[in-house]
This record gives structure tokens, C-alpha cells and sequence, in this order.
């Protein structure tokens, strides 16, 4: 785990060396956690426990995140506490990578990284909250190389 903080100078000098594992429970009852982290400058990553516990589906856990969820205590979480939609695929994406020291080779499209994107059958910036989890790939590339292409792109598949 990385630890990196922007406004918090003490915080800062404690995560001055590149692998300090650390963790903390924040004890503000009216502010968001997802606040409270970008507020301490802190990165957020986000992922799936796969089959165990959740589906390799990233749209599922990005649904719970936005939808009916409880926080680490049982707690169901109010709109305050619930992340934006940006915040969260930020968190899946660049978030992610940068907890992998990837942030410069991945996690957003930016010229000198990997292609790695998806065409997907709904829009998740806006569609209804209840349905992201019903999102579906229809093209996916990794690394710049078509990997998965379904309906209007199915011909696709396998050509690089």
C-alpha cells in the first residue's frame, strides 16, 4: 500500500518513503469518507475480491459503491458518504495504479501509455444508478489489442 498526502505536512513526512502500509478509521460522523480522503490528500484505489465474495464485474462493485451500500461497519451510508460516479471509476482507474506504481504506464488514456479501454452497451456517466451493474462490455482492448468484441463489434475479435 502507498500512502500520499498533499495538505497534511505531518502525514506527508510519515509516508515520505515509497512503501509505507498504513491504514486508519476517520471519526467524522458528518463528512464522507470519500471526502475526508481527498480532503487529507489521500489516494483512493477500488477493486473486487473476484469470485469469493464479489463478481469479476467491475460494473457490480461500481453500482454497490453508488447504490444502497453500508459502509465497513454494517452501517448503511447516506448521499453524503456515497462517492460521485467520477470519483469512483477515478478509483478503479488511475486510483488503482497508482497503488500498483502503475499511475505512468496505466489508468488513463493518455498518449505513451497502454490502450487498455472498453466500448461498453450503456453509458455510465449516465445511466440510472440501479443499472450500472447491468453495464456489458462490447469491445475490449488491452494493451492497444482487441481481447473481447460482441454485437457490432464481433468481427473484430482476434484482429490486432
Amino acid at each position: 500500500m502507498r500512502c500520499q498526502s498533499r495538505t497534511n505536512n505531518a502525514l506527508a513526512s510519515i509516508c515520505s518513503a515509497r512503501n509505507v502500509g498504513m491504514g486508519w478509521t476517520i471519526q467524522r460522523p458528518n463528512a464522507a469518507s470519500v471526502e475526508n480522503a481527498k480532503e487529507l490528500g489521500v489516494m483512493m484505489g477500488a477493486g473486487t475480491d473476484a469470485h469469493r465474495v464479489a463478481s469479476y464485474n467491475p460494473f457490480t462493485a461500481l453500482e454497490w459503491s453508488l447504490v444502497d451500500s453500508k459502509n465497513a461497519g454494517g452501517v448503511q451510508r447516506g448521499p453524503a458518504q456515497t462517492p460521485t460516479r467520477a470519483d469512483a471509476l477515478h478509483a478503479y482507474t488511475i486510483g488503482s495504479a497508482w497503488f500498483s506504481f502503475d499511475e505512468n504506464k496505466r489508468g488513463s488514456l493518455e498518449p505513451g501509455k497502454v490502450a487498455d479501454l472498453v466500448v461498453l452497451t450503456k453509458d455510465y456517466m449516465t445511466v440510472p444508478a440501479d443499472q450500472i451493474g447491468s453495464i456489458e462490455s462490447l469491445l475490449t482492448m488491452v494493451g492497444g489489442k482487441i481481447v473481447y468484441a460482441a454485437g457490432p463489434y464481433a468481427s473484430l475479435e482476434g484482429a490486432h
